[in-house]
C-alpha cells in the first residue's frame, strides 16, 4: 500500500469532515440573518487568528516564503472569497439541493483541467472514483429537497464551482515552497479581509454577540479544513484531492440529520456510499511517480 497515498487520503477526508461541519453552523447562521459578507469575514478572520496562534505557539515561522507572500494573501483575498461568495449567493436564489448538486461539478473540472495541464492520461481507477464522487454527491444533492432555482442562481452555484476548481489547481501549482500550515493562515486571513472590507463598505458588519459560540466553531472548523485540505494537496495533487473533498456532503448531510433534525433518506445514503466508494478507490491507489514528483516542494 502507498502510505503517501493513504495519509494524503486521510487529510483529504479530514478536510472533507471540516467542510461539512461548516456547511451545518453555515445554514444555522443563515437562519439569523447574519449578512453572508459579515458571517464569512468573521469566519475566516477566526481561522486565521487560530492557524497564526498554533503556528507563533509551535515557534514555526508564520509569513510564507519569498515569492509567495502575495500570492497565498490573494489565494484567499480573491480565490477563497470570491467562491465563498458566489455560493452564498446561489443559496440565496436556490435551494440548497440544487445548489449543492450543481456546486460538485468542480471535480469533473479540476480533473479535465488538470488533464489539459498536465498532459497526462488518467488512470482507470482515478476515473471511477470522479464517477463515483461526482454521481453520489449529485444523488445526495438531489434527494435533499426540490431542485428549484433561477438562472442567476444557477450561474452563481457553477461560479463557485469554478473557481473552487481553479483555486485547488493553482494551489497544486503556485504555491510549491510554503508549508500548508501557512499557506492556510495566509489564505484565511486574505479571505476575512477581502470580505470583512466589502461588509464595511456596505455598512453591514455586524457581531451578534450571541452567536459568538457557533462563530468560533465556524472558524475552527474552517483552520482545519484548509490545513488538512493544503497538506492533502501537497500530497496528492488536485485531482485526487478534489474527489476526497466530495466526501463534504455525505458528512453535511449526516451531520444535518444529527444536530439539525433533517432527515437521512435512501437516495441520500446510496449517494453518500458511492462518494466513500470513490474516496476509498484513491485511498488505495498508488501514486504515479510525476503526481508525487509535482506533489513535493522543489
Amino acid at each position: 500500500m502507498d502510505r503517501r497515498a493513504l495519509s494524503g487520503s486521510l487529510l483529504g477526508v479530514s478536510a472533507a469532515l471540516s467542510y461539512g461541519v461548516t456547511v451545518v453552523i453555515g445554514r444555522e447562521l443563515a437562519k439569523s440573518h447574519l449578512p453572508p459578507a459579515d458571517a464569512l469575514g468573521l469566519r475566516f478572520g477566526i481561522a486565521g487568528v487560530l492557524l497564526v496562534a498554533l503556528l507563533v505557539l509551535s515557534r514555526r515561522p508564520v509569513v510564507p516564503e519569498a515569492g509567495e507572500r502575495v500570492r497565498v494573501f490573494l489565494f484567499g483575498a480573491m480565490g477563497y472569497a470570491v467562491e465563498s461568495a458566489c455560493f452564498y449567493s446561489g443559496l440565496a436564489r436556490g435551494t440548497a439541493a440544487a445548489v449543492t448538486l450543481l456546486f460538485y461539478s468542480y471535480p469533473a473540472v479540476v480533473t479535465v483541467a488538470d488533464l489539459v495541464i498536465s498532459r497526462r492520461r488518467p488512470s482507470r481507477q482515478v476515473i471511477a472514483a470522479l464517477v463515483l464522487a461526482a454521481g453520489g454527491a449529485g444523488v445526495i444533492a438531489a434527494g435533499s429537497g426540490d431542485v428549484d432555482i433561477t438562472g442567476a442562481g444557477i450561474i452563481f452555484s457553477l461560479c463557485a464551482a469554478a473557481s473552487f476548481a481553479v483555486y485547488l489547481l493553482a494551489g497544486d501549482r503556485f504555491l510549491r515552497r510554503t508549508d500548508s500550515m501557512r499557506i492556510a493562515a495566509g489564505t484565511a486571513v486574505g479571505a476575512s479581509a477581502s470580505l470583512l472590507t466589502f461588509a464595511a463598505v456596505a455598512g453591514e458588519v455586524h457581531v451578534p454577540t450571541e452567536r459568538w459560540w457557533q462563530l468560533l466553531i465556524y472558524g475552527a472548523a474552517t483552520a482545519a479544513a484548509f490545513a488538512f485540505m493544503f497538506a492533502a494537496l501537497r500530497r496528492l495533487g488536485s485531482q485526487r484531492t478534489s474527489v476526497l473533498l466530495t466526501l463534504e456532503a455525505v458528512f453535511a448531510i449526516v451531520l444535518a440529520a444529527v444536530f439539525l433534525g433533517e432527515g437521512l433518506g435512501g437516495a441520500q445514503a446510496l449517494g453518500g456510499a458511492a462518494v466513500l466508494a470513490g474516496a476509498v478507490i484513491i485511498s488505495l491507489t498508488p501514486l504515479r511517480p510525476r503526481v508525487e514528483a509535482a506533489a513535493e516542494p522543489p
